[in-house]
């Protein structure tokens, strides 16, 4: 298993500081993930597309951009270079016959379920993993790892699971009528698009296994073994005892196969869902995601001690240094991993601030 990277040779300390953090633990800080301003030129390729559907689906020009980004950065603290494919997040969704729309920073998916009678199609499809959409993910992870040569970690695409898959197959507000309209229906559906979840997980899992590489993705965390983010940014329109009894199995049976997880809390409005997570034995940590215009972090500060509190660890998503260290002090170092969103002028700056960390510690 890869320890040591040629752009961040002291990558192993950082595996361990995540491993303890798994654990609610410390090795000698909590993880830090920051981000230091750009060092060196980019030297990436200029080449023009005709549409930005090109340009996304470009396997060698994203790989190689991200590469020579990569090259332009040190890595302070836990940060580590790492190239994970990205055509959007509902790549799942494709799996089952979405086409998928891009802008200049992401894309979305175009519904197929019209009325409630097309989720028997759903139930009669089983997953397309040769449509353009995931070949490209995979020819982009093939190519990430070709031509890494030890620099890099190469991760997970973005997998949607359960219902948010179902959300982006028919429409969420559409959704939320045949649940309750034809509840049965909808839970056969999730378990079936919860079974593909799972196949994909499987099949980029398989890749970056075999190439050396333990598991990262979107989120920036890593486990030298199965880790993903379970989630379900759709069940903050449901209430909390519909989210138990539909939503919720599905959430666990994707988390099946994961040795560690972090689950991705998205909006204040989720927080009515957070005691269904506190009450799963083997989720590993929380990331809280208040959201623009909700912060700073130290507003949510009884959030994080709430879930510490229940045994699990948590990444703090830290507006600015100073929001950081005031979630620290008052939520203590086990269990947390801060992430400071304000970048740094340079990697001193950056590693004055790891030491403001470790004298709290």
């Amino acid at each position: 298993m890869i320890r040591e990277l040629k752009w961040k040779p002291d990558f192993g300390k950082t595996v361990e500081r995540f491993e303890a953090w798994w654990h609610g633990e410390i090795v000698d800080r909590p993880p830090v993930t920051l981000y230091v301003a750009p060092s060196r030129p980019y030297r990436g390729p200029a080449k023009e597309h005709a549409s930005l559907r090109e340009r996304w689906m470009d396997v060698e020009y994203v790989v190689d951009s991200t590469i020579a980004w990569m090259e332009c950065h040190d890595y302070v603290g836990d940060n580590f270079p790492m190239f994970w494919p990205n055509i959007g997040p509902e790549v799942t969704a494709t799996l089952f016959g979405c086409e998928l729309e891009f802008s200049e920073g992401t894309s979305w998916s175009k519904p197929v379920v019209h009325e409630p009678d097309d989720w028997h199609r759903i139930l009669s499809m089983q997953p397309d993993f040769e449509n353009p959409y995931w070949r490209t993910v995979e020819r982009m992870t093939d190519y990430a790892i070709q031509r890494c040569e030890g620099r890099y970690i190469v991760g997970i695409t973005d997998l949607h699971g359960n219902y948010d898959i179902l959300a982006a197959l028919r429409d969420p507000q559409m959704l939320c009528m045949d649940m309750v309209d034809c509840p049965d229906l909808i839970v056969q559906v999730g378990r079936h698009v919860a079974k593909a979840f799972v196949q994909s997980f499987e099949r980029s899992y398989a890749k970056i296994a075999e190439a050396g590489f333990g598991c990262t993705t979107w989120l920036n965390t890593y486990h030298e073994g199965r880790y993903y983010v379970p989630s379900c940014d759709f069940w903050i329109m449901v209430s909390p005892e519909m989210a138990r009894e539909m939503i919720l199995p599905d959430i666990l049976f994707e988390m099946e196969p994961l040795e560690r997880s972090i689950f991705h809390l998205d909006g204040v409005g989720a927080l009515k869902h957070l005691h269904l997570l506190l009450d799963i034995p083997n989720l590993h940590a929380i990331q809280w995601v208040y959201g623009a215009g909700q912060g700073p972090a130290s507003r949510w500060i009884e959030v994080y001690r709430r879930c510490v509190q229940a045994g699990k660890s948590v990444q703090v998503l830290a507006e600015t240094a100073q929001d950081a260290l005031t979630v620290l002090e008052a939520v203590g170092a086990k269990g947390v991993w801060l992430t400071v969103g304000e970048g740094f002028r340079s990697a001193d700056e950056a590693e004055a601030f790891l030491r403001e960390v470790e004298q709290r510690v």
